[in-house]
């Protein structure tokens, strides 16, 4: 009898025990990719993402975030360790996935889009074709992560203030695309992945990098390429897609689903939000010349002009020119008029890629 009301009395502490021990085994903690150093701007993004679909999920679904290639995965990589069920979660710039998926990467080329008024016009699309691009990968896009409207800048070891003086130089880009385009320009570039960037200007792999101000105190990279000349024209604003392994994200419960996707509306609703790009690009310049970084003036009217021609179809930019890229290509006419080029079909009024209209410009 005295053996039973021992066990009565030590029930309600079981309980407990077994209580917690179930709430303790029902959290979900999923692992997220993060390729980019803590102190970058996205970096800073995701860390609040993770935190609210914890908040909004009263706990039970927490993501993990390993930053600066901790994983050591690749993000050209990506559309194929995304499929192997970890890491979870992580998120990709199209561009960095050219050697599998050319048309996703090049979708956004380099000086397609001059400002955020036109890209805001172009996003809703622009979403649903690298979702459903991204799809065909067998990987799921939970959402996007805004990129910011940045601008491009050469930053050199020397100083580079011409498209002439640059030809004379071994140029690091960050995608394919890019790699093309300034091949056609008669540049030597090349991808170098961004941590591995610090380096290769110091020990001069390369001479130059296509960077953002915005970013460039991420990497250290004003104390080995101090010579700065903006070249005119934003990175591809393409957003960042949000990457989900399809089977865990399927059997994800309904309610940890919900959480998520409230929390992705959130960021999408921030990082979208493009008002404070040009104070934030003063600002990292102002820093970078207090950190002895010189800023030169933009390229000159010319060397943008050949920039922006390179992918013209017909007109003053030089004739006809052949369609050679799976995306957009720009052609802001010099009459000021709008066109795009998508598999070498010619569209005057804008944009289709399959079933979809993309119209970026001003209807002719």
């Amino acid at each position: 009898m005295k053996l039973l009301k021992t066990f009565s009395s030590l029930s309600p502490l079981w309980a407990a025990l077994l209580a917690f021990h179930g709430g303790a085994s029902a959290q979900t903690e999923w692992k997220f990719n993060n390729s980019y150093a803590p102190s970058r701007p996205e970096s800073v993004q995701i860390r609040n993402f993770a935190a609210d679909v914890e908040k909004r999920t009263g706990g039970k679904l927490k993501i993990a975030i390993s930053e600066g290639g901790a994983l050591g995965l690749k993000d050209a990589d990506a559309l194929r360790f995304m499929q192997t069920g970890t890491p979870e979660l992580g998120f990709i710039w199209p561009p960095f996935v050219g050697r599998d998926a050319p048309a996703l990467a090049n979708l956004y080329v380099y000086g397609l889009v001059a400002n955020a008024e036109e890209h805001l016009k172009a996003l809703p699309v622009l979403k649903t074709v690298l979702k459903e691009g991204i799809a065909k990968w067998n990987v799921e896009v939970p959402g996007f992560l805004g990129f910011s409207i940045v601008d491009a800048s050469l930053f050199c070891r020397e100083p580079v203030k011409s498209l002439d003086e640059l030809k004379k130089k071994k140029l690091r880009v960050g995608s394919r695309e890019q790699v093309e385009t300034f091949k056609r320009l008669g540049v030597a570039a090349q991808i170098v992945p961004q941590n591995e960037l610090y380096a290769a200007l110091q020990t001069g792999v390369v001479d130059c990098a296509l960077y953002a101000a915005r970013f460039a105190n991420s990497i250290s990279l004003q104390e080995v390429a101090k010579h700065v000349t903006p070249t005119g024209f934003p990175f591809p604003p393409a957003p960042y897609a949000l990457l989900a392994h399809k089977g865990k994200w399927a059997a994800l419960p309904a309610d940890l689903k919900k959480g998520f996707i409230e929390a992705v509306v959130e960021l999408e609703k921030v990082s979208f939000n493009f008002d404070g790009d040009a104070s934030g690009e003063k600002a990292a310049r102002d820093k970078l010349v207090s950190q002895g970084s010189t800023f030169y003036p933009a390229l000159s009217a010319a060397d943008q002009k050949a920039l922006r021609c390179l992918n013209e179809w017909s007109g003053p930019c030089g004739g006809h020119a052949q369609g050679r890229r799976a995306g957009l290509a720009r052609h802001r006419g010099c009459a000021g008029r709008h066109r795009r080029l998508v598999a070498g079909r010619y569209f005057c009024a804008g944009l289709r890629l399959g079933a979809h209209a993309l119209c970026v410009g001003p209807a002719l």
